[in-house]
């Protein structure tokens, strides 16, 4: 058959509802409904069986390191057995007598070697906001997740536990979980030319970060709107996928990177709203908000690394070239300025 990534969008959708429904049978389930929420280097399904909601996400090999998604799942595990924090809960199936959080999925239908992952959480009820509807109580909730995400949400991990490092190499690096092994051919030599000056801008930029104590630990890495479930009293982050080892402070640039795009107007509020929630609950030294703008320059670049590496997503495909030539553009002016203003959608 055909390259997984080169079939039509809709013959990959549906691919990946067959996987679904496969994987479902290893946990005992059958689905009463499916519906694909998303796919590009995985799939992510919502589930409802057996009266109860899902969240279901398959992996191709070739796309995803094992040992990193295990302790994803063993961070996730940790964080909801340990702490009042919600999170993503990974459920276990049964597999040779032992209970597996991940399980190898075989079907004819995937190029070689002809298996995916595949993991099981449970669904977290709340009201998810757009960007445009965050209201900066909820920024400040926002806040104060995350600095409870980087202080009890910490743990001594298993010698097996392997995540990456978001430092500067593992946010800039070759073996950074943004890359992809192509995207140096993709790129033209302007814009080569802005990413490798912005690089450099930013390792003396951040170098600062490193030679503080308790500066970096487990951080969530990629908490943007769609990523946040609001319910009362508390929030829940979802999909840890891009978890990793890196600055506390990185964790806020996700987010802030998004209302820059899209709160233009009331950015100054909402960026104070963050902050103030943090900080109340992980004080920080007042001079260390001069960081959050190389961080969201940085978090600029790995948007652009990100969308060269999901160009197996069709969706993705069609507005790639224009959204990443854009992008470097407004990575221009931040060189220039140290500011970055953006304008390009988030996707």
């Amino acid at each position: 058959m055909a390259e997984f990534s080169n079939q039509t969008q809709t013959r990959q959708q549906r691919l990946w509802l067959e996987l679904g429904a496969l994987a479902l049978r290893r946990w005992d389930l059958r689905a009463d409904s499916m519906r694909l929420i998303s796919y590009g280097s995985k799939a992510v399904i919502h589930v409802t069986a057996a009266g109860a909601d899902f969240v279901l996400r398959l992996h191709l090999p070739e796309r995803v390191n094992v040992r990193w998604l295990r302790s994803e799942l063993t961070w996730l595990s940790t964080i909801r057995r340990g702490t009042d924090l919600l999170a993503p809960f990974p459920i276990s199936a049964q597999v040779d007598g032992g209970e597996q959080s991940l399980i190898e999925l075989r079907h004819d239908c995937l190029p070689p070697p002809a298996f995916a992952y595949a993991a099981l959480f449970e669904f977290i009820e709340g009201e998810l906001k757009s960007a445009r509807d965050l209201r900066p109580v909820d920024v400040f909730r926002i806040g104060e997740y995350l600095g409870m995400l980087h202080t009890i949400g910490q743990f001594s991990p298993p010698a097996e536990f392997d995540r990456p490092g978001l430092h500067w190499e593992g946010l800039f690096g070759d073996d950074s979980p943004y890359a992809s092994p192509t995207e140096s051919d993709l790129i033209g030599d302007e814009q080569f030319a802005i990413l490798a000056a912005l690089r450099e801008k930013l390792r003396r930029a951040l170098s600062s970060a490193v030679s503080k104590d308790n500066a970096a630990g487990l951080i969530h890495a990629d908490l943007l709107a769609k990523n946040i479930v609001f319910r009362e009293p508390a929030i829940a982050a979802l999909d840890f996928e891009f978890c990793g080892w890196g600055y506390f402070l990185y964790d806020l640039a996700p987010l802030l990177w998004q209302l820059k795009g899209e709160r233009a107007a009331d950015y100054s509020e909402l960026k104070e709203a963050i902050w103030t929630g943090y900080t109340s609950v992980r004080p920080v030294a007042e001079s260390d908000r001069e960081l959050l703008e190389p961080f969201i320059a940085a978090r600029q670049y790995a948007s652009v690394r990100w969308l060269l590496a999901n160009l197996g997503n069709p969706s993705v495909k069609q507005v790639a070239s224009s959204l990443i030539a854009e992008r470097c553009e407004e990575l221009k002016v931040f060189l220039e300025t140290g500011i970055l203003r953006r304008s390009t959608p988030t996707l």
